[in-house]
C-alpha cells in the first residue's frame, strides 16, 4: 500500500498568492505535486496571466480516507 502525503504548496500567480492543500502518493516528485496544484487552482475559473511560483513548503504524512 503506498504512503499518501499532504502537501503544502505556496504560490504566486501575478499579483495573487496564497497556499494549497494537494494529497499525493509520498514517492510523487515535486514537478507532479506543483502540476497538480495548478489543476486545483484552475478548477473552473483560470489563472490570471503573470509570473508564477510554487514551493511546495511542507509534506506529512496523511491517514486519511
Amino acid at each position: 500500500m503506498k504512503t499518501r502525503q499532504k502537501c503544502i504548496v505556496k504560490y504566486q500567480i501575478a499579483s495573487y498568492s496564497g497556499t494549497e492543500v494537494v494529497y499525493c502518493d509520498a514517492d510523487d516528485e515535486i514537478e507532479y505535486i506543483i502540476a497538480k496544484c495548478k489543476r486545483q487552482l484552475s478548477r473552473g475559473v483560470p489563472l490570471p496571466f503573470g509570473s508564477e511560483s510554487f514551493r511546495v513548503i511542507e509534506r506529512e504524512e496523511y491517514y486519511g480516507d
